[in-house]
Parts: C-alpha cells; sequence; structure tokens
C-alpha cells in the first residue's frame, strides 16, 4: 500500500528520474537512507519499473505513422515480403478485429510517406488503407 510520501516520491521521480537522492530527501523532509529506503522498496515492488530519459526532437524532418490495413483475404503471406522491402517500414503486426495489419512507418518526408502508403495501398490484395501520423510521441515503454 502506498502512502502519501511514496506518492510524493513517485510524482517527483515521473518529472525527474534524474534527481539527486539527497535533493529528492531534502523535497519530502527525509533523510537521505530512509529515502533510497523508499525508492528500493517501490522498485522491488514493481511501483518503480524503471527509469527512462524523454527525448524529444531528435530529427523533426522524420514523420511517424500507422497504417492500418484490410486486406481482401487472409492469410496473404505475400503482402509480408512486400512491406519487407521497404526500410521506412520499421513494424508489421497482425491484428484481431476488422483490420488485418497494423504498420508502423517512419519516413524522411511527408511525400516519401505518402509514396510508401500510396505503393502499398495500389498492391493487389488490399483492400483499404488508412493512415494515422504520430503527432508527437508522449512517452513509450521497452
Amino acid at each position: 500500500m502506498l502512502d502519501a510520501t511514496d506518492r510524493e516520491i513517485i510524482a517527483i521521480l515521473s518529472k525527474e528520474a534524474r534527481i539527486p537522492i539527497k535533493t529528492l530527501a531534502a523535497r519530502i523532509n527525509l533523510s537521505r537512507s530512509a529515502t533510497s529506503e523508499r525508492i528500493t522498496r517501490l522498485e522491488n515492488n514493481g511501483t518503480i519499473r524503471g527509469y527512462r530519459a524523454d527525448i524529444g526532437g531528435l530529427d523533426p524532418t522524420h514523420i511517424s505513422a500507422f497504417l492500418f490495413i484490410r486486406l481482401s483475404r487472409t492469410p496473404m503471406r505475400e503482402i509480408l515480403d512486400i512491406l519487407a522491402a521497404f526500410p521506412e517500414i520499421k513494424r508489421v503486426s497482425s491484428v484481431s478485429g476488422e483490420l488485418d495489419l497494423v504498420v508502423e512507418v517512419v519516413a524522411s518526408s511527408m511525400e516519401m510517406l505518402n509514396n510508401v502508403r500510396d505503393a502499398i495501398a495500389s498492391t493487389n490484395g488490399v483492400k483499404d488503407l488508412t493512415t494515422t501520423v504520430i503527432l508527437r510521441d508522449e512517452f513509450q515503454r521497452t
């Protein structure tokens, strides 16, 4: 069970993952050792699962998007070979439901994204293709 101090630690670490223990301890009015023990307990019980760097704006010339594809029939293994030929395609997932494939694309420009999209949309067996451009990655877990 988390108490108010644990929740305060989590709130601070979620915004400032690299904060020194000494600084964190001063903010929550605990000793360094007590703060360190609480963090260790939160890590061991799975409340804190990791620390990350939030990287933004590394290369604004890259456009990321998801392509949602419905095929005319399944399985259609030959489409995987066609998709694999595009270096811009980073991931292809078969999904359940009304869609058949979700494709992650990272292109050097909007024009390149459109070229990839148009080539896939005109591929024999692709019934429908919807493109969703990623505006911003909020966070990513690995």
